[in-house]
């Protein structure tokens, strides 16, 4: 299960960290530009593109990277810092005057990305090496004493605050994951419950009726009963002999119509493909209670500004693939808006297919366009 908190969190940081370094740039350019000459030329060039354009470009993209990239990519970040910090005294040409302190040690939000890339026993000790980093070039560089440069340079506050953002997210994950597993067993609690629901209008409907006229030893009913009974002790050996067995299509697609007309009432329904081969009893389960929660989902907020709504379901059948659409043409949303804590569709769709081999979902909308949810099971 993704960790959606997190994902936000160093996602929203890495935007703050990118315009941070922007502002250090600016803040940098003519301590940059003083001490141009003094250094090696490729050195020069190498640590302030590295330096000042690798987060904000970071920043932009990262909407499109994976966490793992993003963490990567900051980890090497971390150590280019301290590399570029490090050989700032073997880039020097000639020593700087008295009055020019180096400039990579007024990137005072170096260890950053190490925090936010690395365990925090690693953040803190690269934090310990840049510090030693800073020390030794501001000694040697700008004759300060070394404890001094090491105390003033050591981003100790960033480093901290960073970690606990990530901590902070991480709890919230935890917890959110926590809040998932009790949905998860809720909506299987519910799930027995309409099986028994079931099984008892089965009792009552097939059962009790052949035995209420058989008890009658009417000759006029024979036929009837037999036929009553017959399917009656069918539908039990089916329920009996093993809760698992694999539905047949046709059981399918009644189970899915009963689901959208159970919801929504009037709703347009539709069945597309042929598929021979039946469709296993989890999968069933999924796809039933996932389109359930879709088809609520609309009845609670497809019709929110009182406009008439149209809804519709169709399935698509194949003999490897099994696709169940839902739509209407609603008020819609927005993904964006949709809170984390928000379980309906994070759990009892996306989740409930997920929890199957090969089963996803897809919900697409916009405000004003409603919304389509795409239920979909690939057989392996």
């Amino acid at each position: 299960m993704p960790r959606e908190a997190e994902t936000r969190v160093l996602r929203t940081v890495m935007v703050i960290f990118g315009i941070s370094t922007l502002v250090f740039f600016g803040l940098t350019i003519s301590a940059i530009i003083a001490q141009w000459g003094y250094l090696d030329p490729v050195w020069r060039v190498a640590s302030v593109v590295f330096t000042f354009g690798l987060p904000p470009v970071l920043a932009v993209v990262s909407r499109w990277l994976s966490v793992r990239a993003i963490r990567g990519v900051l980890g090497a970040y971390a150590i280019v810092l301290i590399v570029v910090a490090f050989t700032f005294l073997a880039a020097l040409n000639e020593p700087l005057p008295f009055a020019l302190s180096p400039w990579p040690l007024t990137v005072v939000l170096g260890t950053v990305p190490a925090a936010l890339a690395f365990r925090p026993t690693v953040a803190w000790g690269l934090l310990l090496v840049n510090a030693a980093a800073v020390a030794i070039v501001r000694t040697n560089a700008a004759t300060q004493p070394i404890i001094e440069a090491a105390l003033q340079d050591a981003t100790a506050i960033f480093t901290a605050l960073a970690i606990v953002t990530m901590r902070s997210a991480r709890a919230l994950d935890d917890a959110a994951l926590l809040a998932r597993g009790t949905a998860v067993r809720r909506a299987e609690a519910e799930s027995r419950q309409r099986e028994q629901a079931r099984l008892d209008a089965l009792l009552h409907d097939d059962v009790m009726t052949t035995l209420f006229y058989a008890s009658k030893g009417s000759p006029e009913l024979d036929v009837a009963v037999r036929k009553q009974a017959a399917h009656a002790l069918a539908e039990l050996g089916r329920t009996s002999a093993n809760s698992t067995a694999p539905v047949e299509v046709s059981a399918f697609t009644s189970r899915i119509r009963s689901v959208a007309l159970d919801g929504a009432g009037s709703v347009a329904f539709g069945v597309r493909g042929r598929r021979t081969a039946p469709i296993p009893a989890d999968v069933d389960a999924a796809f039933a209670e996932a389109a359930a929660e879709a088809v609520r989902n609309s009845v609670l907020h497809a019709g929110r500004d009182g406009s008439p709504v149209s809804r519709s379901t169709r399935i698509t059948l194949d003999e490897d693939r099994v696709l169940v659409t839902i739509e209407d043409d609603g008020v819609g949303f927005e993904a964006r808006d949709v809170r984390p804590h928000r379980l309906g569709i994070l759990v009892s769709i996306r989740g409930r297919m997920a929890a199957v081999v090969g089963g996803s979902a897809t919900i697409e909308s916009r405000t004003g366009r409603g919304v389509r949810v795409e239920l979909e099971w690939r057989q392996a």
